[in-house]
């Protein structure tokens, strides 16, 4: 939504972008509600014990953590609700989709690669993200998309250069 914001702005002056739409992609259509729900998704699929869950709904919920973080004034309380949240969810658990498997490194999706007789039937790459940034970071694609890095040396999927209002 902001560079067609810009895009809009930039079009009054000259009229050269001709948008049809926008897309969202992962949208935050209310900031408490869906960084919040992430506590109840967590201790609803068994990620978080029932402890950590009163914590992280009373001491400290994802919002306030969220805000906090990216504000630059992140309390050693709420870090210690998140710490306890992380080591509770530990990285084998794909936060997203519970049910998924886990990238864990290349090494691992390349050796499954190289053995055709251990896949059966069609999966989930659950490695694509990294795959994605790999990708849209080849110089090939970014002239291809007409995509300029200005002010960063490789594409992310998230930079400081974009600024978000989380409240």
């Amino acid at each position: 939504p902001q560079l067609a914001e810009v895009m809009v702005e930039f079009n009054k002056k000259d009229n050269i972008f001709n948008l049809k739409g926008l897309a969202l992609g992962n949208p935050v259509l209310h900031f408490t509600t869906d960084f919040n729900s992430r506590a109840e998704y967590f201790w609803s699929h068994g990620l978080i014990s029932d402890s950590t869950y009163r914590i992280f709904t009373s001491v400290c919920n994802y919002s306030r953590y969220v805000s906090e973080y990216y504000g630059g004034s992140l309390s050693p309380l709420c870090a210690r609700v998140m710490n306890q949240v992380t080591r509770e969810t530990s990285r084998f658990v794909d936060k997203y989709d519970v049910t998924l498997d886990v990238c864990l490194s290349s090494v691992l999706s390349q050796s499954m690669i190289l053995s055709p007789h251990k896949r059966v039937g069609h999966r989930i790459d659950v490695c694509v993200e990294d795959e994605t940034v790999n990708y849209l970071n080849r110089k090939d694609v970014q002239e291809a998309l007409h995509a300029k890095l200005i002010g960063v040396k490789k594409w992310a999927v998230c930079s400081r250069y974009l600024i978000y209002r989380l409240i």
